[in-house]
């Protein structure tokens, strides 16, 4: 027995299962830094893709600033923010942003990722300016969801989740306006027609003292009843009497790009109407499908006038898609009056005056449309100012050095 016990036979094993033991060791700890070093892999992964969310709703909602604008006290932006509140004009497409966030091509995405965005003003409701941004704003119901102050500037704040891994980003975004260019004529369109068997006291039916004169698109002769039915001797009809183009070449007064930019504005500010509008005041004035509009002395004045239509220092676009429009009574438009005639129509009566009625500002009709100019004297007369402050949006973009992200009140 003691022989046995002095033997030094299995050794080996002993010393095995010591190596492999230190060995198993050795590969449970890289295994678990393995493991460790992979799990701080996908938080920073999945912080990452909330990250670029955020980033890529609040380029989306500084994007739709810059082609719709910043709203207004009637129209402002969702106080729900956005995709919650439904708005699918001043909101990003849900579907459309989340085209390049799908689980199908990205782990991370899918039913469980969400954005949002909220737009404030950059002063409070007490006119407070305010340049550095805090989310207590967003618990303000009386904080302005539109640019108030109207110096072209408001916050845009951006949250998203992915794999509950929250982030947020804010940034100050300064909008810029397009001034749109009509050309500055009395009337601009395929034909003039007007009704005057005198003179009125000296007094014409289109006055475009001034301006670049009237242009028409038809050609010689230019007093007739197809091109320019006014009498130059007559009172004159038109003052004065050889301020006049034919054979204009442009098919349209702006570009088409130029006209959906206006319709833009119309619907920021709500003043786009799918038909003929019961209140044809306001600055941007939409009209899709007019038919046939007509204003008299019904027609609503403009805040602190005494009849309509808007004001002398605050003159106003109205744009009629497709369709006409008549002033009549003794009522005074004062702005631009602008036909797309997107049907090419020849009509001589798609912008009229009737009655005693004026348009002081500039009518201009696409096309080979008409305007009838009237028949009681001073129908139509060119106003410089009406064309000076025509503004679509143009773009938006943040403020250098203000975009920030915001230590989110959970990591997830």
């Amino acid at each position: 027995m003691k022989k046995k016990l002095g033997q030094e036979g299995g050794n080996v094993i002993v010393t095995a299962i010591l190596l492999v033991s230190v060995m198993l060791s050795l590969g449970f700890a890289v295994a678990s830094q393995v493991d460790t070093q992979t799990q701080q892999s996908r938080k920073e992964r999945e912080r990452e893709s909330s990250f670029n969310l955020a980033e890529a709703s609040l380029s989306a909602q500084t994007f739709i600033l810059g082609r719709r604008g910043t709203g207004t006290a009637d129209r402002p932006y969702p106080a729900e923010g956005c995709p919650a509140s439904g708005d699918d004009y001043f909101c990003p497409d849900d579907d459309q942003l989340m085209r390049s966030y799908e689980g199908a091509g990205q782990v991370d995405f899918g039913d469980g990722a969400e954005w949002n965005t909220q737009v404030l003003d950059d002063a409070n409701a007490a006119g407070e300016e305010v340049r550095f941004w805090d989310d207590s704003y967003l618990e303000d119901p009386t904080w302005p969801r539109y640019d108030a102050d109207d110096n072209r500037h408001v916050w845009v704040r951006a949250e998203a989740t992915v794999r509950g891994r929250r982030r947020a980003i804010v940034a100050w975004v300064r909008i810029e306006d397009r001034i749109v260019n009509f050309p500055q004529y009395a009337i601009l369109a395929g034909w003039v027609d007007g009704k005057n068997s005198g003179g009125h006291g000296g007094r014409p039916l289109v006055n475009s003292t001034g301006s670049l004169g009237v242009a028409v698109r038809c050609t010689t002769p230019p007093q007739s009843a197809s091109c320019i039915d006014l009498n130059p001797t007559k009172g004159p009809q038109i003052q004065p009497p050889a301020n006049y183009v034919l054979g204009y070449t442009g098919f349209s007064a702006i570009g088409a790009d130029e006209l959906q930019a206006l319709e833009d504005v119309a619907k920021a500010n709500g003043t786009w109407y799918s038909s003929c509008p019961s209140n044809p005041n306001g600055d941007v004035v939409y009209v899709k499908n007019a038919g046939s509009c007509r204003y008299t002395n019904s027609a609503p004045a403009a805040s602190g006038a005494s009849k309509c239509c808007n004001l002398q220092a605050d003159p106003g676009l109205y744009i009629v898609e497709r369709g006409s429009v008549d002033f009549g009574g003794n009522i005074e438009f004062w702005g631009v009056v602008y036909n797309a005639n997107l049907d090419n129509s020849s009509s001589q009566y798609l912008v009229e005056t009737s009655g005693t009625a004026a348009i002081r500002g500039g009518v201009l009709v696409d096309g080979k449309g008409g305007v009838y100019a009237g028949s009681s004297g001073d129908n139509i007369v060119y106003n410089a100012f009406a064309f000076d402050d025509i503004k679509a949006v143009g773009t938006a973009g943040v403020v250098q050095n203000t975009w920030r992200e915001i230590v989110p009140p959970q990591e997830g």
